[in-house]
């Protein structure tokens, strides 16, 4: 199957939470597979959440004192381990350009990739 992505994904793994439209208690989870075009990113969640529910996120870099700051919309969600686990994308709506650059910068310098030689 062809991979009809712009651009790449650079895998990381990210402390953040998300907080759902209309709660107020924030929930952890962590954030991978972060692309230039949209800022698409997998979220590993511990509850099934709605399609198309708007999350209020917080990302945190380990080599930054701030979180990044982002809101989304869930765009597909399945189980990963029976009732313990779920797995989803988030489109990345609103978030300010800089912290985008800042956490494609990390994204990037934290890619693991092979030496050249």
């Amino acid at each position: 199957m062809e991979d009809k992505r712009k651009f790449k994904r650079f895998p990381v793994e990210l402390s953040a939470r998300y907080l759902k439209e209309n709660t107020k208690e924030w929930k952890g989870c962590t954030a991978t597979n972060i692309s230039r075009e949209g800022m698409g990113m997998i979220v590993y969640l511990r509850e099934k959440i709605p399609l198309a529910s708007s999350l209020k996120l917080e990302i945190i870099l380990p080599a930054k004192d701030e979180t990044i700051k982002a809101i989304g919309i869930l765009r597909w969600i399945e189980e990963k381990r029976e009732g313990m686990n779920f797995q989803g994308g988030i489109e990345l709506t609103e978030i300010d350009s800089e912290d985008k650059w800042t956490l494609l910068d990390y994204a990037y310098d934290n890619w693991p990739r092979k030496e050249e030689e």
